[in-house]
């Protein structure tokens, strides 16, 4: 409304400037951009073009969607991947949120993938993830295969004797199955990234 207003108030000022240009020429062969209501007519074409470019550049319908659930501020991205739709977007925000403060504090990251793959190498399937998203030697990644009703937790090569294989499996298995068994994968991926949170804390700490 107020933008209507805006514009209505320009073309009664431009129809005013342009009365005042045919009253200044009237019948002369006068230049109206160095008159003085041709100035004015000049300026106010100007404005009203400067005000439709920024509406034009505005968002349409509602404010401009958070950052931060697929790609973070800035350079920093989420590492939260569902490919499956599985996730609700509290979800993700919380998983976002949980790996900023990993990496302020840590310089770690956890990551989750969610997907339908239905093979039997999910481990294989995870690292590549990993190499993809550049994962280094102190992160976790766990993927969750949807259609395969499977789960692997992966951790960095420089963790490995510190937080093993059979560690990555009992972690998974504690903290997901119960969740991912009943499809609560929400519950499931924020119950397990928060005992790997508390782990990097006594860890580092």
């Amino acid at each position: 409304m107020r933008g209507i207003l805006i514009f209505v108030l320009c073309i009664a000022a431009v129809g005013a400037a342009m009365g005042g240009v045919a009253a200044g020429v009237k019948n002369k062969r006068v230049n109206i951009f160095k008159t003085q209501a041709g100035a004015w007519l000049f300026t106010i074409v100007m404005v009203i073009a400067a005000i439709g470019i920024g509406y034009a550049r505005a968002p349409v319908n509602g404010p401009v969607p958070e950052p931060g659930l697929q790609q973070g501020p800035g350079a920093y991205p989420s590492y939260v991947w569902d490919n499956a739709g599985v996730l609700s977007t509290q979800t993700e925000r919380a998983l976002y949120e949980r790996n900023l403060r990993l990496y302020d504090r840590y310089q770690v990251t956890v990551a989750v993938v969610t997907c339908n793959y239905g093979g039997d190498d999910l481990y294989n399937y995870a690292l590549q993830c990993a190499g993809d998203m550049g994962l280094g030697g102190y992160d976790f990644i766990v993927a969750l295969d949807i259609a395969g009703e499977n789960y692997w937790l992966v951790q960095g090569n420089d963790i490995r004797r510190d937080f093993t294989d059979q560690d990555c499996s009992d972690y998974a298995y504690d903290y997901m199955e119960r969740s991912f068994a009943r499809g609560d994968y929400d519950d499931a991926v924020l119950e397990l990234t928060k005992a790997l949170e508390d782990w990097y804390g006594s860890y580092f700490d």
